[in-house]
C-alpha cells in the first residue's frame, strides 16, 4: 500500500518531473522526463515507477497545455516505461547499475516511439498508400511497412534523441539521484510495492 510519504514523495518527484519534462520536450525528441522516471523506477520498484510516469506526463501535458488525443497513449507508455525499470537487474556496483540502466533507457525509448507511432500510423497514412496498415495483411508485410512510416515519418529520428538524451542524463545524474533517492527510501523506511 501507499502510505502518505509514499504519496508525498511520488506528487513531489512527479512536480519536479513535468518542470524538468517541458524544458526538453518537442525538440528533436529531446525527452528529458524519461531519467527520472527510469531511475526512480528502479530505486522504489515497478508500482511506484509506473506511478511516477503516468502522472509526470499528465502533469506536464496540463502544465503544458499539451492535452490532444495522443495524452493518453503518452500517458500509458511512460507509465509501462517506469514499470519496466522496476524489473531492471539489482546489483551493488554502481557503475554496472548505471549500464544497466542506459541499456534499458535505450529499449525503452525506442518503445515509447514504436507505441507512440502505432496508434498514428493509420489515422496519418489512411487506406491504400505503400504505406497503408494492410487489413488481413500478413505480419512480415504489416510490419515492413510500419517501419517504412517510421523512417519517412521522422519517428526513428526522435526515438534516437530521446535515446541519446536518457542516456546522458543517466550517466550525468544518475549516481547523484540514485543516492539521493536510496537515502529516502532509507530514512521514510520505503519497501518496494
Amino acid at each position: 500500500m501507499f502510505d502518505s510519504r509514499r504519496v508525498a514523495l511520488l506528487g513531489v518527484l512527479a512536480a519536479v518531473n513535468s518542470v524538468v519534462r517541458l524544458m526538453g520536450a518537442g525538440i528533436a525528441g529531446m525527452e528529458t522526463a524519461f531519467a527520472l522516471i527510469i531511475i526512480a523506477g528502479y530505486v522504489f520498484g515497478s508500482r511506484f515507477g509506473l506511478l511516477l510516469g503516468f502522472i509526470s506526463i499528465l502533469s506536464s501535458a496540463l502544465m503544458s497545455g499539451g492535452v490532444g488525443p495522443w495524452l493518453p497513449f503518452q500517458m500509458i507508455a511512460a507509465a509501462l516505461v517506469g514499470f519496466g525499470a522496476g524489473v531492471v537487474p539489482k546489483v551493488s556496483s554502481t557503475k554496472l547499475r548505471l549500464t544497466f540502466l542506459s541499456i534499458y533507457a535505450v529499449i525503452s525509448s525506442y518503445f515509447y516511439g514504436i507505441f507512440m507511432t502505432a496508434w498514428t500510423w493509420p489515422l496519418f497514412v489512411g487506406p491504400n498508400t505503400s504505406l497503408s496498415f494492410i487489413e488481413g495483411g500478413s505480419l512480415a508485410e504489416n510490419v515492413s511497412r510500419f517501419i517504412q512510416f517510421e523512417l519517412v515519418s521522422g519517428g526513428l529520428i526522435w526515438d534516437t534523441g530521446r535515446a541519446i538524451t536518457t542516456v546522458l542524463l543517466i550517466t550525468l545524474t544518475g549516481k547523484a539521484l540514485m543516492t539521493t533517492l536510496e537515502r529516502a527510501a532509507t530514512r521514510t523506511d520505503f519497501a518496494k510495492v
